[in-house]
């Protein structure tokens, strides 16, 4: 089981109606945790294309480091470790 601490930053957060949770799971692939925040929170639209791709606005950091850098969406994720989701604009939807 891995405990993760989430913040949602920008946009992001005024959707999500708060800055940070914290998760505890035992699913370890970034791309699947991401998913399923993403849809719980609603945000979907603005983190993650209709494939599952991060979109080219938004950010997703794993303990500060662009997702990108760290192994992609099929990257570990461990306990202890911190993801920030972000959309830099206005919403506009």
């Amino acid at each position: 089981m891995a405990r993760i601490i989430v913040k949602f930053m920008s946009i992001a957060r005024q959707r999500a109606g708060t800055s940070r949770i914290e998760i505890i799971t035992s699913v370890t692939k970034l791309r699947v945790v991401l998913g399923n925040i993403v849809e719980k929170y609603g945000i979907r639209d603005i983190i993650l294309t209709e494939t599952g791709e991060v979109k080219p606005w938004a950010r997703v950091l794993v303990n500060g480091r662009s997702q990108e850098f760290v192994g992609g969406l099929d990257s570990t994720i461990r306990d202890g470790d911190t993801i920030a989701l972000i959309y830099p604009f206005a919403d506009n939807f």
